[in-house]
């Protein structure tokens, strides 16, 4: 590795790193390793750690090394680094891989208390009772059944004009 000074970048030295595959870097500040989705691999850490639960400044301490960094200097780079557009974008990726993998997991326990549903109103050896109540209970599932709840609104009522009207319902349900 060689380095070469030159002052003219406002008073800090310039670097020029020679790798191993000869290739020639210059700047000032070593950069991370970027994964595949355009985030070092801090930034990467970083999320993780929000998506884990991590408040913004908790997750920057574990993803960058902030020991001699203020709590409002920390917090103010991890706020930074949230409004950061891939940062963002992964968090947001992260979310909705979590919400596709609940809905799967949803729909495998639905499929499965339908399968078991069906099992339980085909077997022969379940009595009666049983593989109507399993029927029932498909049924239900696809809306089969559908309860019909009337109300009205009658708000200026005295006790009398209720027991007119219940003595009414109670006659015609009667005969």
């Amino acid at each position: 590795m060689t380095s070469n000074r030159n002052t003219g970048n406002k008073g800090k030295p310039k670097l020029t790193v020679v790798g191993n595959t000869g290739k020639k870097t210059t700047g000032t500040r070593k950069k991370s390793a970027t994964n595949t989705r355009g985030l070092t691999d801090k930034q990467e850490a970083f999320a993780q750690a929000i998506f884990e639960g991590a408040n913004f400044s908790d997750a920057y301490r574990q993803s960058y090394d902030a020991a001699n960094m203020s709590n409002a200097s920390i917090h103010n780079e991890a706020c930074l680094l949230v409004q950061n557009p891939k940062v963002s974008m992964r968090l947001e990726q992260l979310n909705a891989e979590r919400e596709q993998q609940r809905r799967m997991q949803s729909l495998s326990r639905g499929d499965f208390v339908l399968k078991q549903l069906t099992d339980e109103a085909l077997n022969p050896d379940n009595s009666d009772g049983a593989r109507v109540r399993a029927l029932e209970l498909l049924g239900k599932s696809v809306a089969l059944f559908t309860d019909k709840v009337e109300t009205e609104d009658k708000t200026e009522r005295d006790a009398d004009a209720i027991k007119a009207e219940l003595q009414a319902k109670l006659d015609r349900l009667l005969g």
